[in-house]
C-alpha cells in the first residue's frame, strides 16, 4: 500500500513538472540545484565582504518582513546598527536613549515607546505596528547585552518637530516641501545616513556595520541613466546616494513583492513566485548576478531613469524570498498611544494637519482615534489573492 501511495505521489509530481511552462524551467532548476542559505543567513553573509546592506522594504504595513529583519539584527553575528527611512532624523537621541536604558521597567518601557511614536515624524501618527515591534525587539535584545554590543537605531527622514508647528499654514508649508521635493528628500536621507554611519563607527568601532531599511525605490542602488540627458547628476534614491559615496562596501537586497502595485499583480507576471512554489521554498536568499532572476526584466515601482532597459541584477545585488506575499500580515494601530490624558493633543494635531477647528476635529476624528489606539491585523483582499494565484498557476499548468 505504501509503495502505491509513493508511486502515485511521484507520478503526480512528474505530471506537474512536465506540465509547467518551459520558460519556468531555468528558474526552478536554479532553485533546485543551488544549496541556498535562508534569507537570514544570506543577509548576514553579505557582511563578510560589505559594511552596508540596504533592504528594499516591501509594503510599509507588512510585519512578516520585520520578523526577518529583527532575526538578522539580534543575531550575535550582526555587528552593526540600524538605519530606517521611517522617523525624523532629529529623534535619534530620544530613540537611542530609550534603546540603551536597561533600567526601564516594563511599564516605563511602554510609556517611552509610546512617547517616541507620538513625535516620530510629521504625521499625526505613524500607525504601522512593525516599527513599534522593531524598536521593542532591539530594546529587549540590548537589555541583556554589554554596552559594546548594544544596537543603535538612526531614523533618516526629514527633520520635524511638532513643538514648532502651531497652525495649518506652517504645517502646509512643510508638507508642500516634502511632497514636491522627492529627489531632495532622498538626498537628505542619504546625507543623514552618512553622518550617522560615520558617527556610529567612531562611537563604537566594534559595531561599524549597517542595516538600512528603505522602502521600494528608495532602496535601489543603481538608477539607469535618464535619456536624453544621461549625464545629468541627479540622485533618485537614498540607496543610490549611499552607494555612490561608499561603492566598495555597499550592497542591496530585494525582498519578494508585487510589481507596480497590488492590482498589477506579481513581478514578471508571477514567474518568480511560481518557481518558488514549484520547488517548495519560501525562505532563501541568493546573488542575482548569473541567475535567471537577475536576468529578468525589471518591472517594480520606479521613479526617474529608463528602467525598461535594465534587468533585476542592475538594480539589486541580491534577493531574498521570505514567505509568499499572500502571507503578508498588515498590522496597524499602536495600543493606547493616545490615552485619555493625551486625546486633546491628538485632536489639536489633526486640526492643524487638516486645516479645521478644534471642535471640528473633535467631531470628525473620534473613530480614527479609536482605530489608531488599537492594533488590527489584516491580509490582502481575496480579489488580489485570486489574481496572484492565477498568475502563478499560469506557469504551473
Amino acid at each position: 500500500m505504501k509503495f502505491k501511495i509513493v508511486s502515485i505521489a511521484i507520478f503526480l509530481f512528474s505530471m506537474i513538472t512536465f506540465s509547467q511552462k518551459k520558460e519556468l524551467k531555468p528558474f526552478t532548476e536554479f532553485l533546485k540545484n543551488k544549496n541556498l542559505p535562508t534569507a537570514k543567513e544570506y543577509i548576514l553573509d553579505q557582511y563578510k565582504t560589505k559594511d552596508i546592506v540596504i533592504i528594499s522594504e516591501r509594503d510599509h504595513r507588512d510585519i512578516t518582513q520585520y520578523e526577518l529583519y529583527t532575526e538578522v539584527i539580534t543575531d550575535p553575528k550582526f555587528t552593526g546598527n540600524v538605519y530606517t527611512e521611517v522617523g525624523s532624523w532629529n529623534n535619534y537621541k530620544k530613540i537611542n536613549s530609550f534603546l540603551l536604558n536597561a533600567k526601564l521597567s516594563d511599564k516605563e518601557r511602554e510609556q517611552e515607546l509610546l512617547s517616541i511614536f507620538r513625535d516620530l515624524d510629521y504625521t499625526v501618527l505613524w500607525e504601522k505596528y512593525n516599527y513599534y515591534f522593531l524598536l521593542n525587539t532591539i530594546f529587549l535584545a540590548n537589555k541583556t547585552r554589554k554596552d559594546k554590543d548594544k544596537i543603535l537605531l538612526f531614523p533618516l527622514d526629514l527633520e520635524f518637530d511638532w513643538k514648532n508647528i502651531e497652525c495649518n499654514s506652517q504645517y502646509k508649508m512643510f508638507d508642500d516641501y516634502a511632497e514636491n521635493s522627492t529627489i531632495d528628500r532622498n538626498i537628505i536621507m542619504g546625507k543623514n545616513f552618512i553622518r550617522f554611519f560615520e558617527y556610529a563607527k567612531t562611537r563604537n568601532p566594534e559595531r561599524k556595520k549597517a542595516l538600512v531599511i528603505e522602502n521600494t525605490y528608495h532602496g535601489y542602488i543603481r538608477i539607469p541613466k535618464f535619456l536624453p540627458l544621461p549625464n545629468q547628476p541627479d540622485i533618485y534614491s537614498t540607496a543610490e546616494y549611499i552607494y555612490k559615496t561608499y561603492p566598495q562596501i555597499t550592497t542591496n537586497i530585494y525582498i519578494n513583492y508585487f510589481t507596480q502595485d497590488f492590482h498589477n499583480g506579481l513581478s514578471n507576471n508571477g514567474i518568480f513566485d511560481a518557481a518558488f512554489q514549484s520547488v517548495g521554498k519560501d525562505n532563501v536568499g541568493f546573488d542575482l548576478k548569473n541567475s535567471p532572476f537577475g536576468n529578468a526584466p525589471f518591472d517594480l515601482y520606479n521613479f526617474g531613469g529608463d528602467y525598461e532597459k535594465v534587468k533585476f541584477d542592475y538594480i539589486f545585488d541580491g534577493m531574498v524570498f521570505y514567505k509568499p506575499v499572500s502571507e503578508m500580515k498588515f498590522v496597524l494601530g499602536i495600543p493606547n498611544v493616545y490615552p485619555p490624558t493625551l486625546e486633546k493633543q491628538f485632536y489639536e494635531r489633526k486640526a492643524i494637519t487638516d486645516g479645521i477647528s478644534y471642535s471640528e476635529s473633535l467631531q470628525q476624528n473620534k473613530e480614527l482615534l479609536k482605530e489608531i489606539n488599537s492594533k488590527k491585523e489584516s491580509k490582502l483582499p481575496d480579489s488580489i489573492i485570486h489574481k496572484i494565484n492565477l498568475q502563478i498557476n499560469y506557469w504551473l499548468k
